[in-house]
């Protein structure tokens, strides 16, 4: 807003006619309606009048709000679909993308840079120090592009239920073309055959796997209405069951994107930094029920996406709203 919405405002809230304002400060009324309408402004004098008569300053008058989008409006998903399909460089899908490989894999160990995860999505080549000596494992090239699919296929598919099949799908474009394809026992979209664990917490033996995804799957599904809660208990759950041999962490970490995304729920993504306290929050949420500290990670991170999108998005609804 501006000086001739401010004026209008102000005048309105203290119940003060176009007339009134106009014989306060030795003017048409005519003149007042010009000003609220914004075919002419005051000059200084009378500028200062009016914020006299309305009983406000002059600062208060001109000042300019910075547009503000109404996420409560926003559908994110129609928006992330809109800008993949045309390609759209520099805005909210082009983030996700590189900021949600990066952190997710780093989170696994991924040696991989943010720079080079984007210069990778960006060029489709890898970025090299040729100063230095160093190495990039293959397994982590593969699964920084691989991820990039995995988000297009979520997006694609996130207004979908969840499903046992769709969670395998994730897996197996996830792990498609890294060494675990030749791993004897890691079973690329398919469930575990060998036994694994979480730090120090056991997870579910590879003969109750399928049961126990079926079972979370099916109470999950059966809710009338999904919270953020309800996305979070989800996760804690399926990380407990550690389904797969390996990426059981990234899968997670997507398919709370892609329920968020569903139910109209800002999403987020857990961020390499916050990794400890991500672990604490698994950790504790499995071991001693206490739900509260990976709650309270993961509504820190989607305040952080939160602000991602009112900064991307103010001026792409704006554009796109005209």
């Amino acid at each position: 807003m501006g000086l001739s919405a401010n004026l209008r405002i102000r005048r309105e809230e203290i119940k003060m006619t176009q007339k009134e304002l106009a014989q306060k400060i030795g003017v048409e009324p005519a003149t007042i309606s010009k000003y609220e309408s914004g075919m002419n402004e005051p000059n200084i004098k009378n500028l200062k009048s009016i914020a006299e008569a309305l009983d406000t300053s002059i600062d208060e008058l001109v000042k300019e709000e910075e547009d503000v989008v109404d996420l409560s409006k926003v559908n994110l998903l129609e928006i992330l679909r809109e800008q993949k399909r045309n390609k759209l460089e520099g805005n909210i899908y082009h983030y996700t993308q590189v900021k949600f490989a990066y952190n997710t894999n780093h989170i696994e160990g991924s040696t991989l840079t943010e720079e080079q995860t984007r210069y990778i999505y960006e060029t489709k080549s890898l970025l090299t120090d040729q100063n230095t000596l160093s190495f990039t494992k293959l397994d982590d090239i593969y699964e920084t592009v691989n991820h990039f699919r995995l988000v297009d296929y979520m997006i694609d598919n996130a207004d979908k239920k969840l499903t046992e099949s769709m969670i395998k799908e994730f897996h197996k474009i996830l792990k498609a073309g890294t060494s675990d394809e030749t791993e004897k026992g890691y079973n690329i979209g398919e469930y575990k055959s060998i036994e694994n664990s979480v730090g120090n917490l056991k997870t579910a033996k590879p003969n109750q796997v399928a049961k126990e995804i079926k079972v979370l799957l099916e109470k999950y599904n059966s809710k009338e209405k999904i919270k953020v809660e309800d996305i979070i208990d989800f996760h804690a759950k399926f990380e407990a069951i550690h389904p797969f041999q390996d990426g059981n962490g990234r899968i997670g970490r997507m398919i709370m994107f892609k329920e968020c995304l569903k139910n109209n729920i800002v999403p987020f993504i857990i961020l390499d930094k916050d990794k400890q306290f991500y672990y604490r929050g698994l950790y504790q949420y499995q071991e001693s029920k206490e739900k509260g500290y990976l709650i309270d990670t993961c509504l820190n991170a989607q305040d952080q996406y939160k602000a991602s999108m009112e900064y991307f998005l103010k001026g792409y609804t704006k554009l796109n709203n005209k």
